[in-house]
């Protein structure tokens, strides 16, 4: 668990990101249901963009997949070997 003195308000995160460069960055992916589409769940994606907070839904078989399918929004991704190694190569058919 991360200590207290670490953890930053959202506004002061914002901020902190900000002074960093970073333009991009997902601050959540919370499971919030599931899905109709066989062994899918649903998650609500919450990350800034230019100081906009945007939080989009995303239907995957996990949360590693729903990073990935988050990457098309934030251009910040998994490269593609780290990907395939967390997801496992069945699900990759090249």
């Amino acid at each position: 668990m991360i200590k207290n003195k670490y953890k930053k308000e959202k506004k002061d995160l914002l901020n902190s990101l900000e002074g960093m460069g970073r333009k991009i960055a997902v601050l959540e992916i919370k499971l919030v249901s599931t899905s109709k589409v066989k062994d899918n769940l649903i998650y609500e994606c919450t990350y800034v963009e230019n100081k906009d907070v945007i939080t989009t839904s995303i239907i995957a078989q996990d949360v590693t997949q729903a990073l990935a399918k988050l990457e098309q929004y934030t251009h910040s991704g998994i490269p593609q070997t780290v990907l395939q190694y967390m997801l496992g190569s069945e699900r990759f058919s090249n």
